[in-house]
């Protein structure tokens, strides 16, 4: 046994998974022209509407696209190319990229090679298929202009998956084969300018939102998921009524449709009509006739495509065909291969049966007859199928040797070869009234039973087991099983559904379902039928079944006489016949009924009056009995169309009537008179068929011969329509190419108005020139400098004159245009104008230097205002230097003021130091107190001085900080120590954190002991004896809080306003004779602001003390450096220790080298430098103590003397002087100093200073 050849399948994606995103998806296709709509859909597309959106385009596979960013300048919804996999997103559109085939599958867009011939564009129906099976009914699609038919069959599997279709208005769009071939199919909902669309996909999916319906399974109404019951149930008589009113319209009766099909296609017609529930939906169908039709073309929607389903085709060819095509024997006179295809919609399944049986005969090399019976219930899909004539979108389905060998190309439609359509008998036929075919090998129903009550599935599987001969097949769809007569038909290909029929009766079951004699469109209404369970029947189906008891059998015909619709009991004036079903009236009724319809039939169409017949006797002898056949011609507004309504009314005979034999007897001579004319019609028939079988014989040799020429032309016509296909595909690739090109057009002239307009608004005068200095364009503004005119164009530039002192223009723009940078020169023109030459490299979009460009720019102005700018910086640098020679000579002045205030301040420092130490003294306690009385003046003195430098240093801006991080609550005890080992009156308490942690902050040590000492000696001053002074240390969020808060004399209001300020003291202050100048809180608040802090003052009065707050930021450092260990005893520290000592002062010289010496160190002094120099030079020393300010040679030049002798350069030297600015420290270093001492110098400080320099005491 062979099996047919394998023939290429058209693209698949496998394992689709459903989607669960619950937004609209929208697929737009489009060709030629369907850019520009495009853009003018997303112009009108609000960003925020909650839709995602898909673009598929017929592209050049040779060319990059730019739709995506033609589609972005319309819209502010991201538009993304796909080239990867990339998730779907509201309010997102996506488009289609080169040479690639789109698909979606779980929420996902993907893309993969496409594999096409060029002219077989089927991108768009791909894509509409994937989103019809994954999205289902959050599909919806938009077919755009275009050529050729791509997008129509995708279009039709939305819809069946219960999605939405529209479709651009042939007359609004640029090509309209594409909007044409997709209305062609039936399937489009709503036809519609592109301008008017995003307005309507809106509603839909408002609409869609707000519908409400229960949710139904099988043929129940049970509740839906938060519903009520009682609204479950009141949902029922609102279909039935639905139903009803269909049938009424339509003739066509859906009560045993299963209700979640029938629901499903009702929310379709709610969501394209705007309406939210049945009761609305009803109210609308009974207002619109014409949403009957469309309810109708929804519940009938028989979507299908030539071998759908692939892998079960393929099934049917390995396991029914070869056994089909052998099995049959001429022998035994049944020669002939019998297939019905029931529920063949528009015929695509039935020629690819066809077509499979023609190969597979073909490969077998047999000549058997082959006919295929297809049916359908939807007269419009039959009447499509009957032409066999398919949109060229069949690519997408049908390989192209199948094509080729089957098929007929015309214009971009394929139709079906005669040979094909020879095999194929269509007829509309019901499969619950109408009577079965018989003696069948394949019945193929797929995709229909699953709509049905599983009662009628029943009863209709018993049907095809009765019309199959014993051993046929059945095949049904993927959804579909014969499981329920699983006693009649055994399984062949289970997962495909191929089934086969045992050899077992079932005569007595077809008896209960089949109807004998009827060949309505619409179900029996039986009048007795049962109601079904569950269900209450309607008032309209009472009253319908109550009529038919008591009226007449009667019909409706069209004006040629074929049945449109029946009543009960009809069914036995009408009589089937052998061969194909047939529906015209005449060739139906009983033969004895047959001349009076056909005379009452003929008088009816003349008139519009109704025409009755003579009584006709259908006596059977016993009983007598008479028909009158009535026919009544009428127009129905409804369905627009012309109808004959014929009643048959059985009556007992009169008797008073004429008898039966004298009609019968009239009958035979009507019946003789037509014999002699049927007579001499055959006798002209005889005389016809002879001249024809003449003419027949010459029409064979002429036939021959053009039989001959045919072929010749049928094959240069595949090979013209083949370069047809082509050029069309080419010329649809151009079409969006050129739209692209016409959009960088548009986009070049904007961009050249920008730069128009930019050239007029500079008025920058501009030549470009090629590398031999020939003139290429010019500027408006060039003309100004240049005798320069548009005729000019291609002169050399040598040629031309110019106003420019610029002799070496030439040179300059040879030298670029070799390669060389930028050259810009200031060059001069007439009437004293200045310009700013610039010449760049001119480069081609390959990067190569093709040219000059010469820039001019006027700058006249800017060159007045550099000469004016140019004398004001002169006056400005004369000035500075006036100011610097005044600074540097008030520095200066400071600098010695602060020197010579300090000396006599250090002269009595050191001699009430020496005063402390002598034995004597300390045993006189007025003399002690004396002592430390001077002492506390020096020092008092000193920080007035340093107050005063220090605010004169940071009005100027030469205040110097050096900050770490510090610990503010160490400073304040050494403070408190301090203080209180002095024994001052009044009593001074320190409050620190509770936690015991330090308060670390960033800031320069001496300064915030300048801060403290400050503003605590100012509460010392003012605060009576015996009073409490408190120094409390907190933190306060990210900062650290020090407040000094006295008892002392307070402040007013008015001069807490000006406490801060400099020389600024409170009468009630000044009135007491406070010695002070007012410049220490002034100095305060600049150094903690210099800090990054605050200070503010407060005071209840007069009286009532005050309160002075620091505050200081924290550092992110949790504990200050190490600490210097104690100190040593301070007798004898400097014990051994060889110091040289230089200072003018006689007196100061003495002092401090008794007080060294008191401290056990070995002393060389000397009041001139350079005895110091020539004693030093052959003497070593283990540290260096030297004045600054010496006459003759200072202390920088001691230092620098000394160092250049190898046994000092290492020795530690300490500048003792007034100079206390940071200058003044920074030279002291630079010189070979290692530290720095102000004057007055306290005892303790220098010692210690010496102890660290000679590391007596270690660090």
């Amino acid at each position: 046994m062979k099996s047919s050849p394998k023939q290429p399948a058209a693209p698949q994606n496998p394992a689709l998974s459903p989607s669960h995103l619950d937004f609209p998806v929208v697929g737009i296709g489009a060709s030629a022209g369907g850019l520009e709509a495009i853009c003018t859909l997303f112009r009108h597309m609000p960003s925020d509407c909650g839709m995602a959106f898909v673009v598929v385009l017929h592209l050049s596979p040779d060319h990059q696209s730019v739709a995506d960013r033609i589609i972005q300048a319309t819209t502010q919804m991201p538009v993304r190319q796909v080239t990867e996999p990339v998730p779907i997103e509201r309010n997102h559109v996506y488009v289609i990229s080169p040479a690639n085939r789109l698909s979606t599958n779980d929420g996902y867009l993907r893309v993969t090679p496409a594999n096409r011939r060029r002219g077989d564009h089927v991108a768009i129906d791909l894509f509409f298929r994937d989103l019809a099976d994954v999205h289902k009914d959050h599909a919806f699609c938009v077919v755009l202009s275009g050529t050729g038919a791509d997008g129509a069959v995708g279009l039709s599997r939305i819809k069946e998956q219960g999605g939405v279709t529209l479709v651009q208005t042939p007359d609004d769009a640029q090509y309209d084969s594409m909007p044409r071939a997709a209305i062609e199919t039936g399937m489009v909902d709503l036809v519609l300018p592109v301008a008017e669309m995003p307005q309507k996909l809106l509603e839909l999916w408002r609409n869609a939102r707000q519908v409400r319906l229960p949710e139904i399974e099988d043929d129940t109404l049970p509740p839906a998921l938060g519903t009520r019951v009682g609204d479950a149930q009141a949902s029922e008589p609102l279909l039935e009524e639905i139903l009803l009113q269909l049938r009424s319209n339509t003739g066509h009766d859906f009560q045993h449709y299963k209700r979640a099909t029938v629901l499903r296609r009702i929310e379709r017609r709610l969501h394209v009509t705007g309406q939210s529930n049945l009761a609305g939906y009803l109210h609308y169908l009974e207002q619109n006739p014409a949403e009957s039709t469309a309810l109708l073309a929804d519940m009938l929607i028989g979507v299908t495509n030539f071998f759908r389903d692939r892998e079960a085709f393929e099934a049917l060819e390995r396991h029914v065909l070869p056994q089909l095509a052998s099995e049959h024997d001429p022998v035994d006179g049944h020669d002939e291969i019998r297939v019905w295809s029931a529920g063949c919609s528009t015929g695509e399944e039935a020629y690819s049966l066809a077509m499979l049986i023609c190969e597979q005969l073909a490969l077998e090399q047999r000549n058997r007859k082959v006919q295929v019976f297809a049916t359908d219930l939807d007269e419009r899909a039959i009447g499509i199928a009957r032409t066999g004539f398919y949109s060229e979108a069949i690519v997408t389905d049908v390989p192209p040797s199948r094509l080729r060998q089957f098929f007929v190309k015309e214009d971009q439609h394929y139709r079906v070869r005669k040979e094909v359509r020879e095999k194929v008998l269509f007829a509309r036929h019901n499969l619950l009234s109408d009577p079965p075919f018989s003696q069948i090998d394949l019945i193929v129903c797929r995709n229909l039973l699953i709509y049905l009550d599983r009662e009628v599935q029943r009863d209709i599987l018993l049907m095809f087991h009765f019309a199959l001969r014993p051993g046929g097949h059945l095949f049904l769809g993927s959804s579909e099983s014969a499981d329920v007569v699983g006693e009649l038909f055994a399984p062949v290909d289970k997962r495909n559904r191929i089934f086969r029929a045992r050899d077992v009766s079932n005569a007595g079951r077809r008896a209960e379902r089949q109807v004998p004699g009827s060949t309505g469109a619409s179900l029996p209404l039986d009048p007795l039928a049962k109601v079904k369970p569950g269900r209450k029947p309607s008032y309209a189906e009472l009253h319908h079944r109550a009529l038919a008891l008591r009226m007449p059998a009667s019909l409706i015909a069209d004006v040629d006489g074929n049945i449109l619709h029946m009543s009960e009991g009809v069914g036995r004036f009408l009589q089937l016949g052998g061969g194909e079903p047939s529906r015209n009236l005449l060739g139906l009724v009983l033969p004895s009924l047959r001349l009076a319809l056909r005379s009452t039939l003929f008088q009816a169409r003349q008139g519009t009056e109704a025409v009755t017949s003579r009584p006709v006797d259908l006596g059977d002898g016993q009983q007598p009995l008479q028909v009158e056949i009535t026919v009544q011609p009428y127009k129905d507004d409804v369905h627009n169309g012309d109808c004959l309504l014929v009643v048959f009314e059985q009556r007992v005979p009169d008797p008073s009537l004429p008898l039966p034999g004298v009609i019968r007897q009239t009958d035979s001579m009507v019946l003789h008179n037509l014999e002699r004319e049927l007579q001499r019609t055959r006798l002209q028939l005889q005389e016809t068929i002879e001249q024809s079988q003449v003419s027949s014989e010459e029409l064979t040799a002429s036939n021959e011969e053009m039989q001959a020429i045919n072929e010749e032309l049928r094959s240069a016509s595949e090979e013209l329509e083949t370069s047809k296909e082509e050029l069309q595909s080419i010329n649809e690739e151009l079409l969006t190419v050129n739209y692209e090109l016409k959009n960088k057009v548009e986009e070049t002239d904007k961009v050249n108005d920008y730069l128009s307009n930019l050239i007029a608004c500079t008025e920058i005068a501009t030549v470009f020139v090629d590398r031999n200095l020939h003139i290429r364009w010019f500027t408006p503004r060039a003309a100004d400098l240049f005798n320069i005119l548009p005729v000019d164009t291609g002169r050399s530039l040598l040629d031309i004159t110019h106003r420019l002192d610029y002799p070496a223009m030439a040179d300059d723009a040879r030298a670029v245009a070799q390669g060389e940078a930028v050259i810009e020169r200031e060059v001069g023109g007439q009437r004293d104008h200045w310009y700013l030459a610039r010449l760049l490299p001119y480069r081609s979009s390959e990067q190569k230097i093709d040219g000059t460009v010469l820039t001019f720019i006027d700058i006249s102005s800017s060159h007045a205002a550099e000469e004016h700018v140019r004398l004001g910086e002169e006056r400005l640098s004369k000035q500075l230097a006036e100011s610097q020679t005044t600074s540097h000579m008030k520095d200066e002045f400071f600098a010695i003021m602060s020197h010579e205030l300090k000396h006599p301040l250090n002269l009595i420092q050191l001699n009430a130091e020496m005063l402390r130490r002598l034995p004597s003294i300390k045993q006189i306690g007025n003399a002690s107190k004396a002592v430390a009385t001077i002492c506390e003046a020096v020092g008092s003195q000193a920080r007035i001085i340093d107050d005063l430098l220090d605010v004169a240093r940071i009005r100027t801006g030469k205040l110097k900080l050096k900050t770490e991080p510090v610990d503010l609550g160490a400073i304040l005890r050494g403070i408190h120590a301090v203080v209180v080992a002095e024994q001052h009156p009044c009593l001074v308490r320190l409050e620190l954190p509770a936690d015991g942690l330090p308060v670390m902050i960033e800031g320069d040590v001496t300064r915030l002991e300048q801060i403290i000492w400050n503003l605590l000696n100012n509460a010392l001053k003012f605060s009576p004896a015996g009073s409490e002074i408190r120094l409390v240390l907190s933190r306060d969020d990210q900062q650290a809080r020090l407040q000094v808060i006295d008892q002392g004399v307070g402040l007013s209001p008015d001069s807490l306003e000006h406490i801060f300020d400099l020389f600024s003291q409170a009468p009630q202050l000044a009135n007491q004779n406070r010695e002070g100048l007012g410049i220490g809180l002034s100095l305060v608040r600049q150094l903690v602001e210099a800090q990054g802090g605050t200070v503010q003052a407060s005071s209840a009065g007069l009286g009532l003390g005050c309160t002075f707050s620091v505050c200081l930021p924290l550092c992110n450092v949790q504990s200050p450096p190490c600490a210097n260990p104690a100190e040593q005893s301070r007798e004898g520290r400097l014990h051994g220790v060889r110091v040289l000592l230089v200072d003018d002062s006689v007196e100061v010289l003495e002092i401090m080298q008794e007080l060294l010496e008191m401290e056990n160190a070995s002393v060389r002094a000397f009041s001139r430098p350079r005895e110091a120099l020539e004693v030093a030079s052959g003497e070593a020393f283990d540290i260096i103590l030297s004045d600054i300010g010496m006459p003759v040679m200072d202390g920088h030049a001691l230092i620098k003397a000394l160092r250049s002798h190898a046994h000092l350069r290492h020795t530690p030297a300490i500048a003792l002087t007034g100079y206390g600015a940071s200058a003044d420290q920074h030279k002291s270093r630079q010189s070979g100093f290692d530290r720095h001492l102000n004057k007055p110098v306290g005892y303790d400080e220098l010692v210690e200073a010496i102890e660290t320099l000679i590391g007596t005491v270690p660090y």
